[in-house]
């Protein structure tokens, strides 16, 4: 492949490549997110996994592939071309290896979910079992071009990623979620419902595929939350100013805590109702995105250890 300098001609290389051995780099790349996600912070035995991580360490810098090399040759004109290739003995070898230890890995993250009571522990499980087999398939179809018999010689008892796949959602069914949500304008500006604040709350856990409800007191899980907006003087400044103060608490049908989070923000405007539109935003942002979301994955992620 050409290109004008050896970053591009090396990328493009390594992709015509790529999609000669049909790797799905779609599904590699949502594996490597939710990897991620699960073991963020360095929590989960699994985090530790060295061969996982080379997995997915590799597959990010070459679009799915591992053992790549490269030729790269720069002409007198500035044009950079490059080849990429790969040992089909050697790599035949590293790729057998590690789909038998990922068949290992993921039967034994399937069983543990099958054993545990416990339903988050049980969807992480089976989530991140999901994960791995999103990669092992991709290194089946690689496997499957570089050395046909090698393909046949490596027994795989998970089925395919699809079928783990089904096992995490069939988990996470089993999850209902009520939100119980109060909200207090101390500020008096009657620009507060509950509803709008329930409503990121109930889009992170059904992206995680949980289902949610308002009504249901019996459900297994509760998430108690209570919003607070109030007004800040902040003395010799002309604008005005409200803060909002964000507690939750998951809790499980006992009434034990099973995760919290706690946010605050205050927000200024020369309107005192557009500093409160402005909070209200800012904990829709905080809940959907870096901060109750973060905190749950976090949570997830944890009962993998």
């Amino acid at each position: 492949m050409e290109a004008p300098d050896r970053q591009q001609a090396e990328s493009a290389a390594r992709s015509a490549l790529a999609k000669a051995f049909k790797v799905d780099v779609k599904s590699v790349t949502n594996a490597m997110q939710s990897f991620s996600q699960s073991v963020s912070g360095g929590k989960g035995s699994y985090a530790q996994n060295q061969s996982l991580k080379s997995q997915i360490d590799t597959s990010s810098d070459v679009a799915g592939l591992m053992g790549v090399l490269l030729d790269v040759w720069a002409a007198p004109s500035g044009t950079v071309y490059a080849c990429a290739r790969m040992n089909r003995k050697d790599g035949a070898a590293t790729y057998a290896a590690i789909i038998r230890q990922n068949n290992k890995t993921i039967a034994t993250l399937v069983d543990g979910a099958s054993a545990t009571d416990a339903p988050f522990a049980a969807y992480e499980l089976c989530n991140f079992a999901y994960s791995i087999a999103a990669l092992t398939d991709n290194h089946l179809n690689i496997l499957s071009v570089l050395d046909s018999n090698a393909r046949r010689s490596v027994a795989i008892n998970y089925g395919n990623a699809a079928a783990v796949r089904a096992r995490a959602m069939n988990a996470a069914s089993g999850i209902v979620i009520n939100l119980e949500v109060r909200v207090r304008d101390i500020a008096g500006l009657q620009t507060l419902d509950a509803e709008r604040i329930a409503k990121p709350f109930q889009q992170v856990f059904t992206k995680r595929r949980f289902k949610t409800s308002v009504t249901n007191t019996d459900a297994p899980y509760t998430l108690a939350v209570d919003f607070t907006l109030d007004t800040v003087d902040l003395a010799g400044n002309p604008n005005k100013f409200t803060r909002y103060v964000l507690p939750a608490a998951l809790l499980d049908r006992r009434g034990d805590e099973v995760m919290s989070f706690q946010d605050s923000k205050r927000s200024g405007h020369t309107s005192i109702s557009e500093a409160a539109q402005r909070s209200i935003r800012d904990a829709e942002e905080a809940i959907a995105g870096a901060g109750f979301a973060k905190a749950f994955d976090a949570y997830l992620g944890s009962l993998l250890q």
